[in-house]
């Protein structure tokens, strides 16, 4: 298989006062540093709004004494706790780990998770260009900073206000799956959407990412990893108690302001179909992502088409969109600016807290599923075919680079 192919983006003349500004040694990083830690201070401020679910969900996780309402039983007994077993062991670690202030723990991790995030976009935006024999361009950096700057206040009310460890976990794991892809790493790839999956359940269709791998047998390799991880973190649950169960049917409610709600589904809560296609649905618009060659865009579509049917509209959604909307950024979008990024900012996550645009949020949450679908499955810099060579393009020719088996 093909690995994906970038324009090297070399900057010219033209850049601007602002991207020349930003363009100067530290001053951009020393800037986005600065912008971050801000935002890290406005949002711890009053954080820690979801953690009382992680709290007692380990709590409860942890319990082996109780053989009927604890340890195993915690889906069958406690179904509104939609966070995976890993999430729940992670925020059980981290409660003893802190002393008690398992809170401030999770806010820090989470942070400092978002910093991965950007790391492995970075690296896998450079691979991307060494598979074309190319260094990364000073105009990338200045890209990057940019879309840093936007995802920072959306990842950080995920991390630090909501607290969603869960998210936070998914998400990471995630993006490090892409790039562990990227490096033909296929059991840590096939873990690494394990423990997406076995944080939070709506992280399977990120799976698709292993089929980007070059031959049958690595791609074997990492799905059989994949299942076995998730297997292995779930199925314990189900023999223990099956009514485990209840869990996959736990509804909620369907806000007004939901995509649903737009699309003409009128249900008081979660319809019985919805998640099925929500799954269904990501990992159809990925796998056309991947035969299209454009593998850096399957977080963004994954994520843009599971909000545009979630029946909630909660404000920490728009994360995965930050996290999918920055790869695509840098390593799938031809725009000298991170376009997608700032969409997510502006259009989908600082506009709820406009009244006023509220009407029209189910409107731009489907509006953003279809042109980010669009852009990423016949827009951006796609996969060359199997012995085709790109053609020239700008100032340097990519070669079509083959994975070996």
């Amino acid at each position: 298989m093909i690995h994906p192919d970038l324009r090297s983006g070399v900057g010219t003349p033209r850049l601007g006062r602002l991207q020349s500004l930003v363009a100067m040694p530290w001053v951009g990083v020393v800037a986005v540093l600065l912008w971050s830690v801000g935002w890290f201070v406005a949002e711890a401020a009053h954080g820690g709004a979801a953690w009382h679910f992680f709290a007692t969900g380990a709590q409860v996780f942890s319990d082996l004494d109780d053989g009927r309402r604890a340890g195993l039983h915690v889906y069958a007994e406690h179904p509104v706790l939609q966070i995976g077993p890993f999430a729940l062991g992670a925020a059980w670690v981290l409660g003893r780990l802190s002393d008690g202030h398992g809170l401030v723990a999770a806010q820090v991790v989470g942070t400092g998770l978002g910093v991965v995030v950007v790391v492995l976009v970075r690296r896998v935006a450079q691979q991307v260009l060494a598979l074309r024999g190319e260094v990364m361009p000073h105009s990338l950096d200045t890209k990057l900073l940019v879309a840093v700057a936007c995802f920072a206040p959306i990842w950080l009310y995920a991390a630090v206000s909501s607290t969603h460890l869960d998210d936070v976990l998914a998400l990471t794991f995630g993006v490090t799956a892409m790039a562990l892809v990227m490096s033909r790493r296929p059991v840590w790839a096939g873990l690494a959407v394990a423990i997406a999956v076995d944080s939070k359940p709506w992280a399977l269709p990120f799976a698709v990412l292993l089929l980007a791998l070059p031959s049958v047998r690595t791609r074997t390799i990492a799905v059989g990893v994949a299942a076995l991880g998730v297997a292995a973190a779930w199925l314990p649950f189900f023999v223990a108690d099956p009514q485990t169960a209840r869990a996959l049917h736990y509804t909620i409610a369907n806000r007004p302001l939901s995509g649903l709600r737009l699309l003409d589904v009128m249900s008081a809560r979660t319809p019985p179909w919805d998640r099925p296609l929500q799954t269904l649905l990501g990992a159809a618009l990925g796998g056309v992502a991947l035969w299209r060659g454009r593998a850096t865009g399957v977080l963004l579509v994954v994520m843009a088409s599971r909000l545009a049917l979630d029946p909630s509209t909660n404000r920490y959604y728009t994360a995965g969109l930050a996290v999918g909307a920055l790869l695509w950024d840098l390593a799938g979008s031809r725009r000298r600016w991170p376009w997608w990024s700032l969409t997510v900012l502006l259009v989908l996550h600082a506009a709820r807290w406009v009244p006023a645009l509220d009407p029209v949020h189910g409107f731009a949450l489907i509006s953003f599923a279809v042109v980010a679908s669009v852009s990423v499955l016949w827009g951006g810099w796609g996969w060359p075919r199997a012995g085709q060579r790109p053609a020239p393009s700008g100032c340097a020719q990519g070669a079509a680079d083959t994975v070996p088996p």
